[in-house]
């Protein structure tokens, strides 16, 4: 019986990589590089993900909400009504989606210590409205707050629609692809633990 130490687990990002990966059997050295082959697949079609999920979250006015809030210094809050796939809130967070998706596919490093998971943290932290993140891109920029409700069920969707692209790719045999599904499905739960530990508390 492994010893974890849950304090340091509370504030130590390398520490609670390190037995969030155990635990799910998250392998870097196999794991890691099975997510880095979604990346000829998933690259070409990064702005059709991101489109297909701003109009998901734009057909629910609770998942849109957030988005009807400033998203810059030098935009408006509008009503929920008027957001639409062009309003410029919400391009403004398609960009955002967009980076977080290519640093996904262009990570090589996925053993605890990584930065990546850093930066996974970060982003995190950015959405509960804190001020501190450490994203250079949220400097000067009006909070960003949004619930972990909505943040779960978004990791949920996006889950199911990348794991369909990757079940109907014809060119991998089903025990690779079955793989990489496996992969991908501990990599969303490792994020979404990142995500929690902002929003709840022990």
């Amino acid at each position: 019986m492994q010893h974890i130490d849950s304090q340091q687990i509370n504030h130590d990002i390398p520490a609670r990589v390190s037995y969030l990966q155990s635990f799910l059997l998250f392998e870097p050295a196999t794991d890691g590089p099975l997510l880095n082959s979604t990346k000829p697949v998933l690259a070409p079609i990064l702005d059709v993900i991101v489109d297909s999920v701003y109009d998901h979250l734009l057909e629910y006015d609770i998942t849109a909400a957030p988005f009807a809030r400033a998203q810059t210094s030098d935009q408006q809050s509008v009503s929920v009504s008027q957001l639409d796939g062009f309003h410029e809130n919400i391009k403004f967070r398609k960009d955002f989606l967009k980076r977080y998706l290519i640093k996904l596919v262009d990570n090589t490093d996925w053993t605890p210590e990584s930065r990546f998971w850093d930066y996974l943290d970060r982003v995190a932290k950015a959405h509960t409205g804190a001020t501190d993140s450490g994203l250079k891109w949220r400097l000067h920029k009006p909070k960003l707050l949004v619930s972990y409700r909505e943040i779960s069920l978004l990791l949920g969707w996006v889950q199911n629609a990348v794991m369909d692209i990757v079940m109907g790719l014809d060119n991998l045999d089903l025990e690779t692809r079955l793989k990489v599904v496996r992969a991908l499905n501990k990599y969303w739960w490792l994020q979404n633990d990142l995500f929690a530990r902002h929003y709840t508390k022990d």
